[in-house]
């Protein structure tokens, strides 16, 4: 009897590529079709604000890529004074237009009859919006200032947001999930989002403390891994990190692997029965200092999430 040689596609991940940065887009200009052409790639937001380098982007990826799959993230949404939309709303959409001309994925697709990828629309919901939505955690190491945050989130200077009849934006985009939430998948689920879903991925555990240790240790750095700077002047993070319905709608789903995006912090990590991952490539000097721990393993590219 003849063997049949079945291939697993593989599935990898990276978000916040943030590629306005000239190093940023020599890195990914270096990621090799030989190795990715056969795979699938789960972008998980912050490409550019920038639609043109956006579209630049994305179709650089489809020539890298057997798929790619992409949801937006805060960046995405500016509006500069050159751009074409109106609203950040108005953006997201053309954004998905964009997606769709150029083959990119924004919606659940099954790969090899193996597994399912279901992309998820988010935002973050501040506290001010519902608190119970919200992931905020009110600090304990430092003094938050409120107007301090509010006016270093460069959101609230570069979104802008037609009237929405809601409690809050983040339930504009999460509401978009609903049909694709409430379907049946006849294989393993795997989703991404840009925003958090839990609360407790926005600090690491133990071993992705000693990760990020060893990453900094193999740059020649110090071990001791320095405090977040926005403390400093008061800045809290955790008011936009992202929304608990988000949580809600990945638990339905059954996924077996969340990717998300936006902290510029790495994770990987198992919670009631779901592996979370986050792996940015994010900002230089955040590389430098080993923020992003398992860059240097995936040689600044992409890291393979699936198969386990």
């Amino acid at each position: 009897m003849k063997k049949v040689l079945v291939r697993m596609t593989k599935l990898y991940a990276i978000s916040d590529l943030h590629v306005d940065y000239h190093d940023n887009w020599d890195i990914i200009g270096k990621w090799h079709k030989e190795k990715y052409g056969s795979h699938c790639l789960l972008l998980a937001g912050d490409v550019s604000d920038n639609i043109n380098l956006l579209e630049k982007t994305l179709r650089l990826l489809k020539e890298k890529f057997f798929r790619v799959f992409f949801v937006p993230g805060n960046h995405d949404l500016w509006i500069r004074k050159r751009s074409s939309t109106s609203d950040s709303i108005d953006k997201f959409h053309q954004i998905l237009d964009l997606c769709k001309t150029v083959g990119v994925l924004t919606y659940p697709e099954k790969i090899a009859d193996q597994f399912w990828v279901v992309p998820l629309f988010s935002w973050y919901t501040t506290p001010e919006e519902n608190v119970e939505d919200s992931l905020y955690v009110r600090p304990t190491q430092f003094v938050e200032n409120t107007e301090k945050s509010n006016q270093i989130w460069m959101d609230n200077h570069l979104c802008k947001w037609p009237k929405l009849d809601l409690k809050s934006r983040s339930e504009y985009f999460t509401n978009i999930n609903k049909e694709r939430v409430d379907r049946t998948y006849d294989a393993p689920v795997i989703s991404f989002s840009h925003f958090l879903p839990r609360k407790d991925l926005i600090k690491p555990d133990a071993s992705e403390e000693w990760l990020c240790q060893q990453e900094r240790l193999s740059l020649g750095l110090s071990p001791i891994i320095p405090p977040a700077e926005g403390g400093a002047v008061g800045f809290n993070f955790t008011r936009y990190a992202g929304c608990t319905t988000l949580e809600s709608q990945i638990r339905k789903l059954a996924s077996v692997l969340h990717v998300h995006g936006h902290q510029h912090r790495n994770r990987d990590r198992v919670i009631d029965g779901v592996r979370y991952v986050s792996h940015c490539l994010g900002y230089t000097r955040e590389r430098e200092q080993g923020y992003m721990w398992g860059l240097q393993e995936w040689e600044a590219g992409p890291k393979q999430v699936w198969p386990l």
